[in-house]
Order: structure tokens, then sequence, then C-alpha cells
């Protein structure tokens, strides 16, 4: 690639700068690209509008807040898959990303799209665009995702509320070799450059679809009534330039699209630097706006377990979610567990009735309940007969607020040894199979292999908590 070819030949600071700015004018001029209506596929020629009837290569630009990216190119290919531009502004453009999942077949992005239709009154969809990016590697499954997209929602589609663009590979830089940085593992470093770069494109290509512009994953869902209370946040008298409508990561940050395409340039110079959440405070100051500003109540609720990240469980929600009282969220729903015969051992202080029992009877309404565990408790389950397992999955933390939940513990296992002297049923050897995530395990969604013949599994807190824990359900399938 061209911007790759010039890094080589200069090397060193400049020709990486050299080499990312080549990236950001590319880029931009890709995302810039949209048609009137598309049928899908169709190799019609390209508009430089975005259909506001504004040619995107003559919009007024704040030297201040802009990087110049250039003239309009032809793309070498086409964004828009499905949808039609409008021809008007509207109020807010949601942007969504969306990715393979490894180790699962559940693709959230439905989820996350029938909530928002859902959520939305039929005049609050004229002024909403939801612009869909399907970003995946692998570029035969965006192909059967944006078919399976538009004809679940055609007329959501053909109205204009919907678009339904991509990516393809000459995009990215070479995301093979990013700069180490956090301790982070090479495949993290790889899948969090390629966010920012994912992330910066979709930005590019919503600029003036409408006023403003907001960013979520393809695993959350929307609040009751989220349209009227964004907006009733857009009249605060505090000068801002990211309004935040929930507290992880960057889900539910809003931007003016008059700054839309500073926020994704930087995005893209700094796509090797940190993870997209840690780039927000820096651009959000760069813009003028010391501190964030956080809506009372979120709006987007995480459901998420499986990460596009290959072995990453993300079992995070947002406790400040306005209907955490009223849903029932989907990332409870296991399929029956086999949970063979059981016994339990365990350090931890019971209160009252909250017996260790109730974490492993298939019930969600009954949990374990202990006070504040110490480094070294440890929770003990221990099988009536070896078991050869496929699956484990551990819930811990109240489901609504995730208070209680069991953090920096690791989930261990011992195995039956044949002809053993051991007196101890479980024996002295336990092995590491995962840590938990934000107090959950599931050896699934993380590619954890289990050892056959498991008779003990056991977990054991690494350091002294702060609270009590609740133990809601261990799930064991053979």
């Amino acid at each position: 690639m061209l911007c790759w070819s010039l890094y080589r030949k200069f090397r060193g600071r400049i020709g990486k700068m050299v080499a990312v700015l080549c990236i950001v004018y590319i880029a931009a001029q890709i995302a810039f690209l949209s048609t009137t209506k598309v049928p899908p596929f169709s190799q019609g020629s390209l508009s430089t509008s975005n259909g506001t009837g504004e040619s995107m290569a003559t919009r007024p630009m704040s030297p201040s807040k802009r990087v110049d990216v250039g003239q309009i190119i032809n793309p070498p290919f086409k964004v828009l898959m499905y949808g039609q531009p409008r021809g008007h502004k509207g109020l807010f453009t949601i942007g969504i990303p969306s990715a393979q999942r490894p180790n699962t077949d559940r693709i959230y992005l439905f989820d996350t799209v029938d909530s928002i239709i859902d959520k939305t009154t039929e005049s609050e969809k004229e002024e909403v665009t939801l612009v869909i990016m399907l970003c995946d590697l692998n570029s035969t499954y965006n192909t059967h995702i944006s078919v399976n997209v538009y004809n679940t929602y055609q007329q959501h589609v053909e109205s204009g509320f919907i678009q339904i663009i991509h990516t393809q590979r000459s995009i990215y830089p070479d995301l093979e070799h990013v700069k180490p940085t956090f301790n982070d593992t090479k495949d993290r470093l790889k899948w969090r450059a390629k966010q920012n770069v994912d992330f910066s494109f979709l930005m590019h290509y919503s600029i003036n679809i409408s006023e403003y512009y907001i960013q979520l994953e393809d695993d959350v869902i929307v609040a009751s009534d989220f349209v009227n209370s964004i907006k009733s946040h857009l009249s605060i008298s505090t000068a801002w330039a990211v309004l935040e409508f929930s507290r992880l990561g960057f889900i539910g940050k809003m931007f003016k699209s008059s700054d839309l395409e500073y926020v994704a340039s930087k995005l893209m110079l700094r796509y090797d630097e940190a993870p997209c959440d840690l780039l927000l405070s820096p651009i959000r100051m760069d813009l003028g706006q010391k501190k964030s500003i956080h809506s009372k109540q979120s709006l987007f609720q995480h459901i998420g377990r499986f990460s596009s990240l290959k072995n990453k469980l993300m079992p995070s929600i947002d406790n400040k979610f306005k209907d955490n009282a009223n849903v029932t969220f989907d990332l409870y729903n296991y399929p029956a567990a086999d949970d063979p015969e059981a016994s339990f051992q365990t350090t931890f202080e019971t209160y009252l009735n909250f017996t260790t029992e109730f974490a492993y009877d298939n019930n969600a309404s009954s949990f374990f309940w202990g006070k504040t565990p110490k480094k070294g408790d440890t929770f003990t389950l221990v099988l009536a007969m070896p078991q050869n397992l496929t699956r484990i999955v551990v819930l811990t933390g109240k489901k609504e607020t995730r208070n209680d939940n069991l953090l920096y513990t690791d989930l261990e296992c011992s195995t039956f040894q044949f002809g053993s002297s051991e007196t101890d049923e479980c024996g002295t050897m336990f092995i590491k199979l995962t840590g938990l995530a934000d107090g959950d395990a599931d050896t699934l969604a993380t590619g954890t292999a289990i050892p056959n013949n498991v008779k003990c599994l056991r977990l054991r807190v690494k350091r002294k908590l702060r609270t009590w824990v609740v133990i809601r359900e261990i799930l064991l399938y053979t």
C-alpha cells in the first residue's frame, strides 16, 4: 500500500506521520462518498454529496479544529451497501460498527437494532439516522450480515432510517506491527488499533448527515424515550463538545457534527497509541471541554458477553441505566445446565440463610450471599463423580446493578487421579482455568480448555475485597 511504502522509505517519527496522514486522507475521502438510492452492490457512480444537498468538498472548515484531507478522490470500493440518503439533515446519527464475535453464533446487532426501532416513534425516526458499519476483516461475513439486516429491516432501510455501509482491508494500516503499549497482548493491540480506525471511518462517513452524532456498539439496548431524553440535554447552558449518555467506554458519546471530522482524524492519527475510550478525554479537552458531562441516568446499556476480541469475556453493564429495574437482560440467558451432583466447601462467612446451595440450583432468583471475603478465601464445588465438562459459567453480583460481584478472583479446578493416595477429595493440585472478568467467568467465551475428570472447582480470592459477595449461579455443562 502506498502509505506504508512511504513509512518504510522514510521510517522514524516523520515517516510514521507521513504514512498516517496518508491514511487519514484516503479513509476520509472513501468515507465521505455515498450514493442516491443504491440497489444491493450496484456498481453505479458515486456522488460527492452525502444527501443533504451540500457538497462535502466545499463545507466550511475551522482551521483550529480540522485536519486538511484534500479533495475528493474516487474510492477503491463502494461504501454504501444498502439504503439511501434522505436529502435533509436530521437531529442525530447513531453510528454502530459491527464485526464477528469468535466463540459464539450470537449476533447482538439485531438486538440493538430491534431496541432502537422499538424505542423510537415514527416521527422520531424522521429525525434519527442509524448507520450500521460492517467492519469484519472477512468480507464474506459482511456481505452475509448486510443481506440479513436488509431483509429484516427492509422498510426502515428504504425509508432512509437505516443505512448499511462496510469497510475493506485497504483502509487499514499494518495491524500486525502495532506499537506495544499498556502491556497489552499482540492480539489486543491489533484489535484496539483496528477499532480506532473503524470508529474514524464511521465518523467520517457520518459527517453532516445530522446535527449531532452518537457512537454506539453492536451489543447495546436503549432506554425508553431516549430520543426525548437526549433532546432535553441539548439545551443545557454549559458549553460542551462531548455529552456522555453511558458510563461505559465509548458507548453513548455524542459529538457535534461540526467537530466530527476533528474527532475522527484524531482517532486515526493516534490509532495505535491507546484504546478509544482513553483517547476521548484529550480529544474532549482539545475541543475546549475540561470535564466530562454525563446524563444523570444512562440511556444505553451493554448486553454483550462475547467480545469481538477472541477469548475475551465482556460482562460489564451500566448500573446507572434508566430502565435497569424494568429490563431482563439477555446476557443472563444461558442454556439449561446439566449441573451434575455436587456439594460445597467455603471459607466465606455466609449471611443468614443465603447458603452455598443457592449458587447451584438453576434458579435465577436465589443466590449465595457472603460477607466481605479476605485474600485466600475459597468457594469450592465438589463433584460427586469426576466429570468431563464442556463449559463452565460463573455469575456473581446482583443482576441489575452488578453490586457485590466477586472481583480479583480466579476460577481453578482439580482433577481426579486414578490410583492417587491423596486423602483430600479435591487433592492439593489446583490449576487456574481463568480469571473472573468483572465477577463472571465463561470458559466458552474465553476459549479456556478444561481438563478431563474434573473433581473440584474452586473460586479463590487473590486480595481482600471491600464489599460482600453474591454468587448467583454456577452452571456446568457436560
